[in-house]
C-alpha cells in the first residue's frame, strides 16, 4: 500500500543543489568513492546533508543523484552505541520529515544512546522525486469500482497518461528505483555514517527494504527491528488478496463494534454495515457534497481512499471514521473528502506531493506485478468476491503497474539474511496492511528471525504507545537481546 500520511510525521524543508544533467535531480559524476555528508544545522535541533550515489548502482563512476538526509545527536555522547537507521515505508514515504514528527516520541534510552538517522530513498521526498503529473485529480475522479465500460475505459486511460507522465518526466530514473538500488545506498549510508555495523528500524514497506539489505550484507547488520512485515516469497495476487482480505476484515470490525455501541456516531440503530453500504453507495451514484468553495465533491473512489486512511490506524481511529460517516451521511463529507486528499498527497491547491508517484515507481519496478489490465481486472473480481467493500480499490490503486514503462525485476524469493545476527520480526495480529501471516512466514525465511507478535488492529506497532513493544525493541536495540520465543504483547 502507498504511504500513509498521519499527524505524527511533518514536513521539514530540506533544500537540495542539484545539476540539472539527465533529468530532474540527476547530476554529473562524483569523485569515484566519495561518500562524505557535509552536516549542517537544520530546523528542530537536527543536522542535515546530502550523500552522493550512483544513478546506477551499477555504474559507480557515472551520474550521481543526492539523497537528502537527517539526524538528531545522541544526547549522551560518552555512552553512544551508534546511529540508528529508520525507514518508514511506502514505498514513497520520505525519511526526513518522518524522522523529525517522530524522534521526539521515540523512548528515551534510544535518544540517548543513538544518533537518530533517516534519507529520504532515491526517487522520494528531496532525493530526486519521481515526477509524473502535478495533479492525480484527475486519475482519482475515475471510478476505481468500474460498473460500465466507460467507466472501465476512463480508468485505463488515467492509469495511461499517468504512466506516460511518469516517463515523460523521470524516464531517465524510473529504471534505477527498485529496492535492491536502495539497498546499495544504505551500505553507502552506512558507510558515511562511520558505522561497521548497522542498526535500523524499517515499518512496513521498509521490512522489506531492511530485510534485503540483511541478506545482502549479514555482516553489516547490528541489530534490525522490521514492524509490520512483507513476505518477499508472496506473488502480486497473493499479496493483493491478503490486503483486500485484512483491510476488509478491519472495516468488518469497525462497523460490528460501532453497532454494537449506542455511543457511536455512526450506530444507526444497531446497524452500521447497511448505513456504510448505503451512503458508499450514494457517492457512488452522486458525489457527495464537502463544502468545498471550488464545488469539489466526495465521489465512491475518495470515499474508500478516506476509508482507507483511517484503518491503517486501527482501533484509536474508529472515532475520527464513525465521525466522518456521520458527517457526510448528514450533508457534510469534507472530512472524508481531506483524509482522501492526505491518502493521495494533495495540497489545498491540488498539486501532488508526488509521494504515490514514487511508492508506483518503486512497486511497478520491484514486482511482481499481476500482469496487463486484463489480469488486473479478473484479479479485481477476484478481490471483490473476498472484500466486496474494498478489494476494487486495492486493487485498482495498483493498476499503473499493468501499463507501466519499465519491465520488472526479478522477485527477490527469501530472504535468509544468513550469517546476520538475531533480527526482530513485529507483527500484529489483526494488521490490515500486512496480516500477521507475513510476520510469521519472514521470521520463519531469516536464518535467526525472532518474531514478536503485538496484539492489536493497526499496522505496525513500535513508537504508538504500546510499553510492552517499546521496552521489548528498545531492550534489543540497545542490548541485542530478542524477546523469548512466543512473546506477546
Amino acid at each position: 500500500m502507498p504511504p500513509v500520511r498521519t499527524a505524527r510525521v511533518c514536513a521539514l524543508l530540506l533544500v537540495t543543489c542539484l545539476t540539472v544533467a539527465l533529468g530532474p535531480g540527476i547530476g554529473s559524476a562524483a569523485e569515484p568513492g566519495a561518500t562524505a555528508i557535509a552536516w549542517h544545522a537544520c530546523d528542530g535541533g537536527f543536522q542535515c546533508g546530502t550523500l552522493p550515489v550512483p544513478l546506477d548502482p551499477a555504474a559507480p563512476a557515472g551520474p550521481t543523484i543526492d539523497l537528502a538526509v537527517i539526524r538528531q545527536r545522541a544526547r549522551d555522547p560518552r555512552h553512544r552505541i551508534g546511529s540508528l537507521v529508520f525507514n518508514p515505508g511506502g514505498p514513497g514515504a520520505p525519511g526526513v520529515s518522518f524522522l523529525t514528527g517522530i524522534a521526539s516520541t521515540m523512548p528515551a534510552t534510544l535518544r540517548d544512546r543513538f544518533d537518530l538517522v533517516s534519507f529520504d530513498p532515491r526517487g522520494v521526498g528531496r532525493s530526486s522525486p519521481i515526477r509524473c503529473e502535478d495533479s492525480l485529480d484527475g486519475l482519482f475522479d475515475q471510478s476505481f469500482q468500474p460498473a460500465t465500460s466507460a467507466e472501465r475505459t476512463g480508468l485505463v486511460d488515467g492509469v495511461t497518461a499517468l504512466a506516460q507522465a511518469c516517463e515523460a518526466r523521470s524516464g531517465d530514473l524510473l529504471p534505477h528505483v527498485s529496492t535492491a538500488d536502495t539497498v546499495q545506498d544504505l551500505e553507502r549510508l552506512r558507510v558515511a555514517l562511520g558505522e561497521d555495523r548497522l542498526s535500523f528500524v524499517g515499518y512496513s514497506y521498509g521490512t522489506f527494504l531492511g530485510a534485503s539489505y540483511a541478506d545482502a550484507y549479514p555482516d553489516h547488520v547490528r541489530t534490525f527491528v522490521l514492524d509490520g512485515p512483507v513476505d518477499p516469497t508472496l506473488d502480486a495476487t497473493q499479496v493483493t488478496l491478503g490486503q483486500a482480505r485484512g483491510f476488509e476484515r478491519a472495516l468488518d470490525d469497525f462497523l460490528a463494534d460501532c453497532s454494537s455501541h449506542p455511543g457511536c456516531s455512526f450506530h444507526h440503530d444497531g446497524d452500521a454495515a447497511q448505513a456504510y453500504d448505503a451512503l458508499r453507495a450514494r457517492a457512488g451514484d452522486a458525489p457527495l457534497a464537502a463544502g468545498e468553495p471550488d464545488g469539489r465533491r466526495l465521489n465512491q473512489t475518495r470515499f474508500d481512499a478516506a476509508v482507507l486512511q483511517l484503518l491503517y490506524q486501527g482501533r484509536s481511529a474508529w472515532p475520527e471514521l464513525a465521525d466522518a460517516l456521520d458527517a457526510a451521511d448528514h450533508g457534510d463529507a469534507s472530512t472524508l473528502l481531506g483524509l482522501a486528499d492526505a491518502f493521495v498527497g494533495r495540497d489545498a491547491e491540488g498539486r501532488d506531493d508526488h509521494a504515490l508517484d514514487a511508492f508506483w515507481a518503486v512497486t511497478c519496478l520491484d514486482g511482481p506485478v499481476v500482469g496487463d489490465v486484463t489480469a488486473a481486472t479478473a484479479l479485481e473480481q477476484r478481490a471483490v468476491a473476498v472484500a466486496p467493500r474494498i478489494g476494487a480499490f486495492i486493487v485498482n490503486n495498483s493498476l499503473p503497474c499493468s501499463v507501466w514503462p519499465v519491465p520488472p525485476e526479478p522477485p527477490p524469493g527469501r530472504l535468509t539474511a544468513a550469517g546476520a545476527p538475531p533480527i526482530l520480526v513485529v507483527g500484529t495480529t489483526r494488521d490490515p496492511a500486512t496480516p500477521l501471516v507475513q510476520a510469521e512466514a519472514l521470521a520463519r525465511q531469516l536464518d535467526r528471525g525472532r518474531l514478536l507478535v503485538v496484539d492489536g488492529e493497526q499496522h505496525t506497532a513500535f513508537g504508538q504507545g504500546n510499553q510492552c513493544v517499546d521496552d521489548a525493541v528498545t531492550r534489543y536495540l540497545v542490548s541485542r537481546r530478542v524477546p523469548r520465543v512466543g512473546t506477546r504483547c
